[in-house]
């Protein structure tokens, strides 16, 4: 009977040891660097981010990655390194106006997601914009920029001899177009397939100039990426996987996957905007960008009197800056 007591005693203080090592260890275990993308909302070209998180990559990487909207309660509560999702030229515009030393740790897209919207289905040539309206962003927006290019190649002249109506708030364009403004619409996914399924507006014309451009990109402070560089490494192998998977696998296995990020589509809406970015390439296949292309997006916003100097590729560039730093 003692033996048995002394065995049950023995019992029980394993098991408290047990249970007081497995607190110890899950409160004292190595936590994931937590790190944070801002955006304003859901947008088409942050899907290798979201198809990442959804399928585990960046959890079983080590790196707690989250996707936060801009202004949210959530964003605001949050204290950990942030990158935010924006466009190339907001980076350029900050580092040339505000003089704050912002960098671009990876590039999203390479080709520009916004397509040319007609009133009508047509046979198009960029032939019948002359003497028309086009509602299109605001000059500062490389969209527009590229637009301009696209008209002069088919020797049309911006603002001559076709107008661009660019006073128009970006929320209020389409209502505008709908209401009989303008001949033509440009506009961004996944708003012009919800106007096409509806017929109100057509497709004519995506907004290409047949080379790559750097668009959509994740850009911090330089002083947060130094810090955060672990993290951000993490990051870019992670996405090297996930953006061969976005040419690889059907659209609609990937809008399955990273639907629960756009609640106000349907998956088979979903399942179209992905399959026209996948034909028009719109996302990176690297995250890096050729130099020569960097410097025609620069020309072409000198060249529409939005960017009054040209900034240095690898003051831009995050990887192109720790590049010449080795070299140096």
């Amino acid at each position: 009977m003692r033996l048995s007591n002394r065995v049950l005693a023995g019992a029980f203080l394993l098991s408290a040891l047990a249970t007081l090592l497995f607190y110890f260890f899950r409160e004292h275990a190595p936590e994931h660097p937590v790190l944070l993308i801002t955006t304003p909302a859901p947008q088409v070209e942050l899907l290798p981010v979201y198809f990442g998180i959804a399928l585990g990559y960046f959890d079983a990487a080590g790196l707690d990655l989250r996707v936060v909207y801009a202004g949210s309660r959530e964003a605001s509560r949050q204290k950990q390194p942030a990158l935010n999702a924006c466009y190339l030229e907001d980076v350029l515009y900050t580092q040339i106006f505000s003089q704050e030393k912002r960098v671009v740790v990876t590039i999203l897209t390479e080709r520009e997601g916004a397509v040319l919207l007609g009133r009508r289905p047509e046979a198009f040539s960029w032939e019948k914009t002359r003497q028309k309206s086009i509602i299109a962003d605001e000059p500062t927006n490389a969209t527009t920029v590229i637009l301009e290019e696209i008209l002069r190649k088919n020797k049309i002249y911006p603002h001559r001899e076709t107008t661009l109506i660019q006073n128009i708030p970006e929320d209020l364009r389409i209502p505008a177009f709908l209401a009989g403004t303008g001949d033509y619409l440009v506009a961004p996914e996944p708003a012009a397939t919800l106007l096409t399924q509806k017929r109100q507006a057509f497709v004519v014309a995506p907004l290409t100039l047949g080379f790559p451009l750097p668009r959509a990109v994740l850009a911090a402070p330089e002083e947060e990426a130094r810090k955060n560089r672990a993290a951000i490494t993490a990051l870019n192998r992670v996405l090297a996987n996930t953006r061969n998977d976005l040419y690889t696998r059907p659209a609609k296995e990937l809008a399955w996957a990273v639907g629960p990020y756009f609640p106000h589509l349907s998956l088979s809406t979903l399942e179209k905007v992905i399959a026209r970015g996948q034909k028009e390439q719109v996302w990176s296949r690297t995250g890096k960008t050729d130099p020569v292309y960097f410097s025609r997006l620069q020309e072409m916003l000198k060249r529409a009197g939005e960017l009054p100097r040209p900034v240095a590729c690898e003051e831009v560039f995050w990887g192109q800056k720790l590049k010449a730093r080795m070299q140096n």
